[in-house]
């Protein structure tokens, strides 16, 4: 028989985990897997168990918010790929940005019943320093709505409880002064946001560059938000960002699988929502096709004349 590791954060979302963990659990056994169930306790406890016990599963499963996911993908990159069992993921936060970049089904049941089918491919892994991220690294403004939105307001408001949080926030961006290398471009400004990502969705909003993301070609997309010259361009600014124009003169788009990113000020980041401590220096870059994730088949893409 085989053996499964399943991974449940019982506070994500609204906890809907709780009352579909039976029929998750019978999806698994009738696909003839062995269930072990654990619940997370604290920030980083799934890390911890996937370092702990992965190789000891055919497949781990998790069962939470984005975060949740992040923190088993952290333990699953402390193993060599020849090593590292397959993940199947079951969301249940309030914005699920990268299980809508998979295309995974809304309903628990079905989700848990797509990994069972045995539908897989493989993905990209970001690295941030010595940390590991699905979808997202960001700074400036608005990033610590993610993590400092209460959990309770999460579960009453979903996506919206971010608006509110963020909009309470304008009053305190400020511009950073960095020097971010991305191939041979050089860019030397203010900037008052950047996120490096891999995902069609961040913070609910979707298609940020205006093109599809590739999951598994080895390369990030990376956008970033200059300091507007006076207050009276910031309504421009945001009507950029709302449309996508890619015409900006405050936003530019890039890809790239290496970033280096160096600033005056230690400024405060966040990897997959979650706190991804202050630095002044940071290298990011990717690792292609790092994980096995459960998933539909990746869409044929077509090219129009």
């Amino acid at each position: 028989m085989k053996k499964l590791l399943l991974i449940a954060n019982l506070h994500s979302g609204k906890g809907m985990v709780r009352p579909n963990l039976g029929a998750i659990i019978e999806v698994f056994n009738n696909a003839d897997y062995e269930v072990t169930v654990y619940t997370t306790k604290y920030s980083r406890h799934a890390t911890e168990l996937v370092s702990r016990l992965g190789t000891e599963y055919d497949l781990i499963v998790c069962s939470g918010g984005d975060g949740t996911l992040s923190e088993v993908v952290d333990g699953i990159m402390t193993f060599p790929e020849e090593k590292r069992p397959k993940i199947g993921y079951i969301p249940s936060g309030s914005t699920n940005d990268y299980a809508s970049t998979l295309r995974l089904p809304q309903q628990m049941k079905a989700c848990a019943e797509l990994i069972a089918g045995d539908h897989f491919r493989k993905v990209d892994v970001g690295r941030f320093q010595d940390d590991y991220f699905v979808y997202v690294a960001a700074f400036g403004a608005f990033t610590e709505v993610s993590w400092n939105t209460p959990q309770d307001e999460k579960n009453l408001l979903g996506h919206n409880a971010y608006i509110l949080h963020g909009i309470q926030e304008l009053a305190n961006i400020r511009p950073y002064r960095m020097k971010i290398t991305i191939g041979d471009e050089v860019l030397e400004k203010e900037f008052v946001y950047g996120m490096i990502y891999n995902a069609n969705s961040v913070g609910g909003i979707r298609n940020l560059s205006g093109r599809p993301v590739d999951l598994s070609d080895g390369e990030l997309d990376i956008m970033l938000v200059a300091n507007p010259e006076t207050g009276i361009e910031w309504p421009a600014l945001l009507a950029d960002f709302v449309t996508k124009n890619p015409n900006s003169k405050y936003i530019q788009s890039y890809r790239a699988s290496h970033v280096s990113i160096e600033s005056e000020d230690v400024i405060d980041w966040t990897l997959d929502g979650e706190y991804g401590g202050a630095h002044n220096s940071v290298e990011i870059d990717t690792f292609r096709q790092a994980m096995t994730i459960a998933a539909p088949e990746e869409p044929v893409k077509t090219v129009t004349v």
